[in-house]
């Protein structure tokens, strides 16, 4: 028999103490790791792994990862298998997409409460700590390792090259809408009664998400006697609560001719080619399962000229739909692992003060840490934040500091197609960025595939490599919170 433990209820445990709560003999008797057998011996990761459980006595086992429940073609948010007696069971975990261990919390027959680290801890800091030391349970730290693609070298990102999704794949995306004579560029947007080039692009996204299995349909809106706004959508109707949409999304359209402080883009891969290739990969993972929402993938128009994409997709909202959270990605990529913060903004901002939104926040920073070696970045970029300000972040290159950062937190300051989802629908909604002001090539001719490749050098990896690593963190990032948030959305109480 399994328990299910909801994310949202997980987050609760995080946020408030738990030692004392659990009876005497739950919390002092430890489980023998040799009790516990766990097969395979090594984990194949970033994919969906049959992982057999053999118990030789009663416990109880905690799995802190998204369990897929094959009755449903669905997950649900970390579960508790119980053994009454010695035996074996089969699950089937989405093991951790860029760590080389997945973690198994072994504890006495019937345990229910498991005290958990903070969210932009790693899970080896927590068995290290006091915290745990006053109230341990035995764990296993299992061996994991992502296949990788013989075709490729880690010099150009071999090593996130394969799984359910990929960081090479959104690279690959990426390439497709940089390449000088795909005809894809100079998309600034429909101002005419008929641009081809964002047609095209357009037209191109709309076969994607078809092929994916997603309704897709392409959403046109007259703003004017000579303009229109042209978004394209893809659906998939949730089998609980289809009236609830969970989005993600990525505006379409680049800086038009003349946009400060460059002058306009003609590529547009930071700004916002990167974030239609991480929301397509993202999109492209999610529609191979069922979700209880409908799940939305969305790609925006008329961003960089007034928001009249997504507003008329607002506008225009079925009566009886509501939104449960939205998830953004625009000008990403270029951060982390390179010299630049990866800025994960939350709003609706809360009575001007800093991070009310901690629902959202801690969710966003323990799954990120679940799945790969980030919480010395979230730290860094916390304290960043916090002292620094948002500007330091998103309007200063301070990439020659070499500070590796990742900031999760609650903005006052939404500068895309979230902040109207956010104010128009008081949905809680998210937004993966890097660095916009600071940058040369920010709205600028300058802002290609090679300009980003060539900002993720570091000293120990290769600018594709850096690149690669960023959008395959991103892109599993943005698969694993609409995973959760599909079973415990995070609604605006605030």
């Amino acid at each position: 028999m399994s328990r299910t433990v909801a994310a949202y209820l997980t987050i609760i445990v995080l946020l408030s103490p738990t030692m004392g709560c659990f009876s005497p003999d739950q919390e002092s008797a430890l489980i023998p790791e040799g009790e516990l057998n766990i097969s395979p011996d090594i984990l194949v990761g970033a994919q969906l792994q049959d992982v057999t459980l053999t118990a030789s006595i009663p416990m109880s086992i905690h799995i802190p990862y998204l369990i897929y429940q094959p009755e449903t073609n669905q997950f649900v948010n970390g579960t508790t298998i119980d053994f009454d007696a010695p035996g074996a069971q089969t699950i089937q975990i989405m093991t951790p997409s860029n760590l080389n261990s997945t973690y198994f919390l072994l504890g006495q027959y019937g345990r229910q409460v498991w005290a958990m680290r903070e969210t932009n801890f790693s899970w080896s800091e927590w068995f290290s700590s006091n915290e745990f030391l006053d109230s341990p349970y035995t764990y296993i730290e299992h061996p994991t390792l992502r296949e990788i693609d013989e075709a490729h070298t880690n010099e150009s990102g071999a090593r996130h090259s394969t799984g359910l999704i990929s960081g090479l794949n959104v690279y690959q995306w990426l390439e497709i809408f940089s390449d000088p004579d795909s005809g894809y560029n100079d998309r600034w947007g429909p101002f005419t009664i008929y641009d081809p080039t964002y047609m095209r692009a357009v037209d191109f996204m709309q076969s994607e998400l078809e092929g994916m299995g997603y309704d897709s349909q392409i959403h046109r809106y007259w703003i004017s006697d000579f303009s229109y706004a042209v978004n394209v959508c893809g659906y998939k109707t949730g089998t609980e609560f289809p009236d609830e949409w969970l989005v993600l999304g990525a505006h379409l359209d680049i800086a038009e001719p003349g946009s400060p402080p460059g002058g306009g883009a003609h590529i547009g891969a930071h700004d916002n080619g990167a974030g239609v290739a991480l929301v397509l990969e993202a999109a492209r993972g999610l529609a191979q399962f069922d979700h209880r929402r409908t799940i939305v993938a969305c790609f925006w128009s008329n961003e960089e000229n007034g928001y009249d994409g997504v507003d008329m997709w607002i506008e225009n909202l079925p009566v009886d739909v509501t939104l449960s959270n939205y998830l953004n990605a625009d000008a990403v990529g270029t951060n982390w692992p390179g010299y630049y913060t990866l800025v994960v903004d939350i709003i609706p901002e809360t009575d001007n003060l800093i991070n009310e939104q901690w629902p959202m926040v801690r969710l966003a920073e323990w799954i990120g840490s679940n799945n790969n070696d980030i919480a010395a970045a979230l730290r860094l970029g916390r304290d960043i934040y916090n002292t620094e300000g948002y500007a330091s972040m998103k309007d200063v290159d301070s990439s020659e500091q070499k500070r590796l950062s990742i900031s999760v937190h609650e903005s006052q300051r939404g500068r895309s197609d979230y902040e109207r989802i956010a104010d128009q629908l008081g949905v809680v909604s998210m937004d993966f960025g890097s660095l916009t002001g600071g940058s040369d090539c920010y709205h600028a001719a300058c802002d290609t595939l090679q300009t980003m490749v060539d900002m993720m050098i570091t000293d120990n990896g290769t600018g594709v490599q850096n690149l690669v690593e960023s959008f395959d963190l991103i892109s599993w990032w943005l698969f694993n919170l609409t995973m959760y948030l599909d079973e415990s959305p995070i609604y605006n109480e605030v």
